[in-house]
């Protein structure tokens, strides 16, 4: 027994001798060892990363499904224009309505019905459509809308009456339809892991539903001016040809299955809700309908009151039906996510605010200040640089400041922006009302979608990221639809009021009275969000965390060493 009496001194020597060394090594400054290679290797692989290297991690890599970073970015600018082709539509319709009633002889019911037939459709399809684009395919869906948008955005131009323009823009509400959730859908497939820059590519993709009405109004608003309403929707046909092209190469294929004949793929039909996609057309189709024919019709005609009640009935049944189909639409469980529930209903909300005060104020400077479409067009310009410019900013701020701020922040730009455009009448400078308001009106759109579709997309698994979009543009297609719907009606009875027709303005500052009270609504709403930061990188998450756990490990053999050396002098003292 005294063997291993006499042992223990010795290996715990050895231990301390080999835990100083240690030390002394890594203390050892890198200009004394530069003739020895092993040092100076130690200390290289110590020092870590260098700064670019850091930079480059926390910034966030490139998704592997992109070659390069100018496909990526190419994708990036594809995936904007392809959310903002209703909207931009949208622009297009309202800008046009002057001449177009003029040549096609249109009433104001049927000018309503241009913009009302794409959003009407589109919505009613959104959901179906971001199904069917996770089973069988997102590129071809993606190409094959973009590609059909541009030919009947060409019959468009050659309409010959009323009904002809009415049908086809109800099919280029499909066509939008097609791009948007694949677009989506790939977008949240590619970019997985949080980072900057994932943070972006969304703050320029949420860009798209905003600015789209914009340039929408900008663009073809000088055609029109140049040239006629036809040359406008010649010019989205030009456009949107262009970007058909460009998507066979820019838009990866991210998908959720594997390489496969379309005869096999089709088997995945199996799992699409048919009846969950009946419910939702129907029920939405009849819905907006009712909105959109109410204002003109009158709400208590009997097939306007049976439009809602017959269209509320069947999105009852629909989410009755959501509970018990297995690969629902539109899955139960995302809405018990308070937090989710309550952006949508910000959304919702801002979303109404905000169409309303673009409409409006773009009529206002038709009707009151006989401004032609060119100017109108440039009166708008400077919304779309700044929503430019909020969306690099909110980028930029996503995983820094707490979304619910931002949020919040986003709710009383919608709300500032409907105070300041109540009071605007034709004496009052455009620089002192309309020009703040415009810009924090799209302030508002860009701060709130930035923070809603980072968080929308991360409530679906990867395999449903297409129905996540279009959930998502369902509630922006139906708050479009019900604000004019609304917005309509109270402006059509204030103006036959005797006060309406002493007061021309008054029916204008009703509608921005009403779009103070949406964005009001959703200030309040959006207090009870609770969210942290997002897009934070995992590695950057943990770097404080790891340097910290670091030291301690450094410091282990010096621990364990004196821990023996406790254990040398029990023995010795025994």
């Amino acid at each position: 027994m005294a063997v291993p009496s006499e042992r223990i001194p010795e290996i715990t020597k050895i231990s301390l001798d080999r835990a100083r060394e240690g030390n002394e090594a890594n203390m050892t400054p890198k200009s004394s060892s530069l003739s020895e290679n092993g040092p100076v290797a130690s200390y290289d692989t110590e020092r870590g990363p260098s700064a670019l290297e850091r930079i480059k991690t926390n910034f966030g890599d490139r998704p592997e499904c992109f070659k390069n970073t100018f496909q990526e970015t190419s994708f990036v600018f594809q995936a904007t224009v392809a959310t903002a082709t209703t909207s931009f539509l949208a622009g297009v319709a309202m800008i046009i309505t002057v001449p177009v009633s003029r040549d096609l002889g249109m009433t104001q019911g049927e000018i309503a019905w241009i913009s009302a037939s794409t959003s009407l459709v589109a919505g009613a399809l959104q959901l179906g459509l971001g199904q069917l684009a996770d089973l069988l395919g997102r590129k071809p869906m993606f190409i094959t809308g973009m590609a059909t948008f541009s030919a009947f955005a060409l019959l468009v131009a050659f309409s010959r009456n009323p009904f002809w323009m009415l049908i086809v823009c109800g099919i280029l509400g499909a066509c939008s339809a097609m791009v948007v959730p694949p677009a989506i859908g790939i977008l949240g497939a590619a970019y997985t892991t949080p980072s900057k820059r994932k943070n972006l590519a969304f703050s320029a993709f949420s860009a798209g539903n905003p600015l789209g009405f914009v340039f929408g109004t900008i663009l073809c608003g000088i055609a029109t001016q140049l040239s006629s309403w036809r040359a406008a929707f010649i010019m989205l046909c030009i456009i949107w040809a262009v970007f058909t092209v460009h998507a066979i190469w820019a838009v990866p294929n991210v998908e959720n299955f594997d390489r496969a004949p379309l005869r096999e793929r089709l088997v995945a039909l199996k799992q699409f809700d048919i009846v969950g996609t009946i419910l939702t057309i129907f029920g939405t189709g009849m819905f907006t309908a009712g909105l959109t024919l109410g204002p003109d019709d009158g709400w208590s005609r009997p097939h306007v009151i049976a439009l809602l009640v017959v269209g509320i009935a069947l999105l009852a049944i629909f989410v009755l039906w959501q509970r018990i189909f297995p690969n629902p639409l539109m899955p139960p469980h995302i809405w018990k996510d308070k937090n989710f529930s309550l952006i949508i209903g910000v959304i919702l909300l801002g979303t109404m605010s905000f169409t309303a005060n673009q409409f409006w104020c773009a009529f206002f400077m038709q009707e009151i200040l006989q401004y032609s479409t060119l100017m109108v067009a440039v009166h708008l310009l400077p919304m779309a640089i700044a929503g430019l410019i909020w969306n690099v900013v909110a980028g930029h701020i996503l995983h820094r400041v707490n979304n619910t701020i931002i949020m919040v922040g986003g709710a009383l730009c919608y709300l500032g922006a409907s105070i300041l455009f109540s009071f605007v009448t034709p004496e009052r400078s455009y620089w002192a009302l309309m020009f703040p308001g415009f810009i924090l009106n799209v302030a508002g759109a860009d701060f709130q979608f930035n923070v809603a579709n980072m968080y929308v997309m991360q409530s679906l698994p990867k395999h449903q990221q297409s129905l996540a979009g279009g959930i998502f543009n369902v509630v922006i297609r139906l708050s479009n639809t019900a604000v004019m719907g609304i917005s309509t009606a109270i402006f059509s009875s204030v103006e036959l009021t005797p006060e309406g027709l002493a007061n021309p303005i008054l029916k204008f500052t009703r509608t921005f009275q009403m779009s103070i009270a949406f964005a009001a609504a959703s200030v309040f709403v959006s207090l009870f969000i609770r969210l942290g930061t997002q897009g934070n990188h995992p590695k950057e998450d943990g770097q404080q965390n790891g340097q910290e756990k670091s030291q301690p490990d450094k410091s282990t053999p010096i621990a364990v060493s004196t821990g023996e050396s406790e254990l040398e002098e029990k023995k010795q003292e025994s």
